[in-house]
């Protein structure tokens, strides 16, 4: 028996306990991968590519019609949620405009009222923001009036059918939890942001109760049109390399008791994983959004300082792990691939855990580089058993 185990383990890098009879749902595999439990198989998931890493790739021979994420997706074999959009930011928006375009760059001003710029040459992960729209009291008025929970128009007009879709997908249902402090950096800039959550925390924080109020009236809408929620999903972006851009103090006053107010109607629902998206070094974060009800991290940028294994040797169980695969890895030999999925199987085998790159997949990863790594994924961690196009 013990020699049986030990080839299970040989072959698939987990216990042989875990290779169940196939025909769970990727909805069954996910609750179950973050309840702890063993399933047949972990859930495949991905998290996107820069804007010029599929082009990069149809270079390097990936067919030319894998255009989109979609298609990405369908042809490397990796699985996904069903994401259930409403708007919860400001309604209506401003119309985007063309402020400036040249042979270098595009100059726009965009729904938010912000200014962008985009280069046109070199790897725009993201744009050049040259101007924001609240600077003063006066400028939130606008975003104010335009963040009326109750508008109908936040919800698309076949929300009745994307309900019963998502009901009926046996896929993993996510629907937004929203930003409390991420919107309000786009709005207001990183440094007046930061400033103003110490010189005038008062206004930042009836910003955030605005933005709190739409998100917990739009998931208290989506409940009670019937639709089956697995995942609250947030994003903020609030931290750096050297930590958050908020002061802890802040944000455990001000943030935390907010997301409990949202986190509160999602288990109200049965929502077992609520997770916000934020990149760089969290660690002095996770206390309050586990506090708060946000039990899931991700996408875990390990060179920002977001480790999965110093967070569940920290946490315990008490923490749930999307992401963690230092990407910055996959753009070196086999070898430094292996290694980097290697150090993270022990985490894997524990569960709560599923593991992906920590933000999207730059050009500087080659294609053939992406494929070995998904085929070893699979390999390593009893994942994606939906062949791939590219075999």
């Amino acid at each position: 028996m013990a020699d049986e185990r030990k080839r299970g383990e040989k072959q698939t890098g987990l216990p042989s306990g875990r290779r169940r009879k196939e025909g769970q749902t990727l909805r069954e595999r996910f609750l179950k991968t973050m309840r702890f439990e063993k399933p047949d198989r972990l859930p495949f998931f991905e998290f996107g590519y820069w804007e010029e890493t599929l082009p990069t790739w149809h270079d390097q021979g990936l067919p030319k019609h894998v255009n989109t994420e979609e298609r990405a997706y369908e042809y490397f074999g990796i699985e996904d949620m069903f994401h259930v959009g409403v708007e919860q930011r400001h309604f209506p928006p401003a119309k985007a405009v063309v402020l400036e375009e040249t042979d270098e760059y595009i100059i726009t001003r965009e729904d938010d009222l912000s200014v962008r710029q985009i280069n046109r040459e070199g790897f725009r992960s993201i744009p050049h923001f040259l101007e924001f729209p609240i600077k003063t009291r006066d400028d939130w008025k606008w975003f104010k009036e335009r963040l009326d929970p109750e508008a109908p128009e936040r919800f698309p007009d076949n929300f009745p059918e994307i309900v019963r879709q998502a009901n009926a997908s046996g896929r993993p249902v996510s629907f937004p939890i929203g930003s409390l402090c991420g919107v309000l950096r786009n709005w207001m800039g990183f440094e007046n942001y930061a400033i103003a959550t110490i010189a005038e925390p008062d206004f930042v924080a009836e910003m955030m109760e605005s933005l709190t109020r739409v998100i917990v009236r739009t998931a208290e809408k989506a409940f009670a049109a019937g639709l089956k929620v697995d995942v609250g999903g947030g994003w903020e972006d609030i931290t750096f390399n050297s930590g958050p851009i908020v002061h802890p103090d802040f944000f455990y006053k001000e943030a935390v008791p907010r997301y409990r107010r949202i986190c509160d109607v999602f288990r109200r629902h049965g929502v077992e994983v609520i997770f916000t998206d934020s990149d760089g070094n969290i660690n002095r974060l996770v206390d309050g959004w586990l506090e708060a009800g946000i039990n899931c991290m991700f996408p875990l940028e390990v060179n920002g300082g977001s480790d999965p294994v110093a967070l569940r040797e920290k946490y315990g169980h008490r923490i749930l792990l999307m992401g963690g695969v230092n990407k910055m890895k996959l753009a070196g030999d086999r070898g430094t691939i292996r290694k980097e999925l290697k150090r993270l199987l022990p985490v894997v085998r524990d569960g709560g855990f599923i593991p992906h790159v920590d933000h999207r997949v730059p050009p500087t990863v080659s294609l053939v580089n992406y494929q070995f790594y998904l085929d070893l994924k699979r390999e390593m961690f009893d994942c994606g058993k939906r062949e791939p196009q590219y075999r």
